[in-house]
């Protein structure tokens, strides 16, 4: 049976230069070559390594392979996550459990490219002790993701830039190599909407980019879906003050319009716009304090095993 994770094993156990964290949730059909392409990246990159799978709990043979991978790669871990608790949480576990003095997360469907990761690496590297994490970033001039998903990005970047009180580097999303202190930092911390880059620039951590031209996806379509990416883009615009700030301007504009209507049925409209504006800003304080809250309530992350040799 595979026991919890003891994350004082993980602190004192041989430590690497660098940890490869793969989420993975029914993965079966790709998960293997995942994890062996990111073995081979860090083989020719030179220095120790370890490349660390999160089974989200997954229904299908995901598991399985990842046991004959353990018992075969020297390289690989992977840890298990029971019952399913979503992509965030999986990253977090990642992030938690690697051994890395640096760590990298990608993700399986291959659009985030391993053999990119020795330049993030080396980027972190150059920086100084002040910068927390290097994110890999893409220009949509070389992307073929879906039109509607460039669109909500572009309009996403734009708020973020003209109205952000903690900005995000453009494109600084999912894909990033930092330091381990902060890895374990954000790994503990209660946050399920929002991406990684809105979480740093909310708690003030300095962040830098390096372009990669972005492969196609494994799949057809994001598994995050749309209701995913627009959850997704609201909570990290809630953390980085853009919902703060459009919500106490549309107050205050409201409030003013309705002083000055001599209208019955617009004063009343104003004063429930202007209501509904200023209460988004005290509902995003409240996501903001929530999401950036330590937990009280460990992961329920589990260490995998290795498959025995008739089972391989």
């Amino acid at each position: 049976m595979s026991r919890t994770l003891d994350e004082q094993l993980t602190d004192t156990a041989d430590g690497v230069d660098l940890s490869f964290v793969i989420p993975m949730y029914n993965e079966e059909d790709i998960a293997r070559e995942a994890v062996e392409r990111a073995v081979k990246a860090g083989k020719n990159w030179g220095r120790s390594f370890e490349v660390l799978a999160v089974d989200d709990g997954s229904t299908d043979s995901t598991a399985r392979v990842l046991a004959e991978l353990r018992a075969t790669t020297p390289e690989f871990r992977w840890v298990q996550l029971r019952p399913n608790c979503g992509q965030p949480a999986s990253s977090k576990a990642g992030m938690i459990a690697a051994r890395g003095a640096m760590v990298c997360v990608l993700d399986a469907d291959m659009q985030t490219p391993p053999e990119e990761v020795s330049r993030l690496v080396a980027a972190l590297e150059h920086a100084g002790p002040e910068v927390a994490a290097v994110f890999g970033v893409t220009s949509t001039r070389k992307r073929d993701d879906p039109t509607r998903l460039l669109v909500g990005q572009a309009v996403f970047y734009f708020l973020e830039t003209r109205f952000g009180r903690h900005p995000i580097p453009h494109g600084a999303s999912s894909f990033f190599v930092m330091r381990q202190d902060v890895a374990r930092r954000l790994g503990h911390l209660t946050f399920t909407k929002g991406n990684v880059g809105a979480i740093m620039a909310a708690l003030g951590l300095e962040m830098r980019t390096v372009t990669y031209v972005k492969p196609k996806s494994y799949r057809d379509d994001s598994r995050l879906g749309l209701r995913g990416h627009v959850e997704e883009a609201v909570g990290s615009l809630a953390l980085t003050g853009v919902l703060s700030r459009f919500g106490l301007v549309g107050g205050v504009l409201a409030g003013l319009a309705g002083a000055r209507t001599v209208s019955r049925a617009a004063r009343t409209a104003a004063a429930v716009t202007a209501a509904v504006s200023l209460g988004s800003v005290v509902a995003a304080a409240r996501f903001n304090r929530r999401s950036l809250q330590v937990a009280t309530k460990a992961l329920p992350i589990f260490e995998g095993e290795a498959a025995a040799p008739e089972q391989i």
